[in-house]
């Protein structure tokens, strides 16, 4: 472990020089649920001053000062509120960075929209707020159970076809993940193929015509629901019971949307959890 008294220098934002005490002293506030997220699961909690309105997990953000919306912050709450650093992602809107930098305060935008992108920005947390080690210490800790899955999803899958998964991100239209998405690496992750790693866009709205053309052999529901089960509600769908995993029943409906769809530290939890989902359909259709 390096020497936490070494004083380490980097640029911030408004041009100024901060040694590692005070990077050790910063406060900050997140304007993402994902960062959020990874702020606390990187033992840096107690550094945040505030949040976004959609930050509502872990439990204790909660209890933080709700500083504007998702990418709409109040400023004069911001601004009273004195963090050294915010943190945001790509999907701030444009001249957020410009406006904070003007007000004195260092931005960092942080897209998490790949596994890689989330090792990034957990490293780039905690050496904004002077604790590099929790930062690797982390990184390697996820590292180690993503191989681990990686690994089982192999051997599992050394002698069958992955199945071809439909992930779908809202109803009315039907909505689903293309392969920029976060939650395209989640599915190659957990076994399966996505069905619409061909389109180009992060989300996009679908037909159901595309649908019974690709005919996907799973369809993950990822998003919360208080109607009827997923398979009657899809069944009625015209032409959806048509569909083979309508027909076979695989359907899933019971996986945290946010694991599956929030591109932070709870990935792996839905990476896993989706992963036994089809190693189960797999097992139960032999």
């Amino acid at each position: 472990m390096r020497a936490a008294w070494l004083i380490l220098l980097l640029l911030s934002a408004g041009g100024q020089r901060v040694s590692a005490a005070e990077l050790a002293a910063r406060t900050a506030v997140s304007l993402a649920p994902s960062l959020t997220e990874l702020v606390f699961a990187l033992g840096l909690g107690d550094r945040l001053v505030g949040r976004s309105s959609a930050c509502d997990y872990p439990p204790e953000a909660q209890a933080l000062p709700v500083l504007g919306d998702f990418g709409r912050p109040n400023w004069e709450a911001l601004l009273q509120a004195k963090p050294a650093l915010v943190l945001a992602t790509d999907l701030e809107k444009p001249g957020l960075l410009r406006r904070l930098e003007g007000q004195g305060i260092q931005a960092r935008l942080l897209p998490c929209e790949s596994w890689k992108d989330l090792m990034e920005a957990a490293r780039v947390i905690s050496r904004e707020l002077g604790d590099e080690d929790a930062g690797r210490r982390w990184v390697t800790a996820m590292e180690t159970r993503r191989a681990a899955l990686k690994q089982r999803v192999e051997t599992f899958y050394a002698a069958r076809e992955r199945p071809r998964v439909y992930l779908e991100v809202w109803g009315d239209p039907p909505m689903t993940a293309g392969r920029p998405s976060f939650a395209d690496d989640l599915i190659t992750l957990a076994g399966g193929r996505n069905i619409a790693a061909a389109l180009d866009r992060r989300y996009v709205a679908t037909s159901t015509e595309w649908i019974m053309t690709e005919d996907p052999d799973a369809i993950v529901v990822a998003y919360m629901t208080t109607h009827a089960p997923a398979l009657e509600r899809m069944a009625q769908r015209p032409g959806w019971d048509r569909l083979r995993a309508v027909r076979e029943n695989r359907i899933c409906a019971t996986i945290n949307p946010d694991w599956l769809l929030r591109p932070g530290p709870r990935m792996l939890d839905g990476a896993e959890a989706l992963a036994e989902w089809l190693m189960k359909q797999e097992r139960n259709a032999q």
